[in-house]
């Protein structure tokens, strides 16, 4: 009775919409300090380690979560974001981000990939970020 019992609730659990896996409101917001703390630590590291431009992310301001086009059935939860980044030399560039869940160490947690387009020379992200983008 047990096993019929156990392999009912899995059946169920796999029948449930994607959207029942994994729920948006876990992922930390656009503008929450860890998420923005990453952005600015990915660009350091890259900075520091590979390209050497001499710049360096002051603040990040403007900070909103963009929709998605379309819906989305996949079991890892996606918010798209965008800001402005303040670089130390003065100029504004803008900052295409996501927020993924179960993308930390053996898929618990999350995970932040940022992009900036004049900041991608090897194009990781696609042509001005667009893997990074709804």
């Amino acid at each position: 009775m047990k096993r019929v019992l156990i392999a009912c609730l899995i059946a169920i659990g796999f029948g449930a919409p994607a959207q029942a896996w994994w729920n948006k409101g876990t992922l930390p917001p656009c503008d929450a300090p860890n998420v923005v703390s990453s952005i600015v630590y990915k660009f350091r590291t890259a900075e520091r380690r590979t390209f050497h431009w001499g710049v360096d992310i002051a603040r990040v301001m403007d900070i909103y979560e963009r929709p998605e086009v379309i819906r989305n059935t996949s079991l890892i939860g996606r918010r798209y974001c965008h800001a402005t980044a303040l670089l130390t030399d003065g100029r504004r560039e803008e900052v295409a981000y996501l927020v993924e869940s179960k993308q930390g160490f053996v898929g618990i947690g999350w995970r932040v990939e940022s992009c900036l387009p004049d900041y991608d020379p090897w194009h990781v992200y696609g042509a001005w970020c667009r893997s990074a983008q709804p």
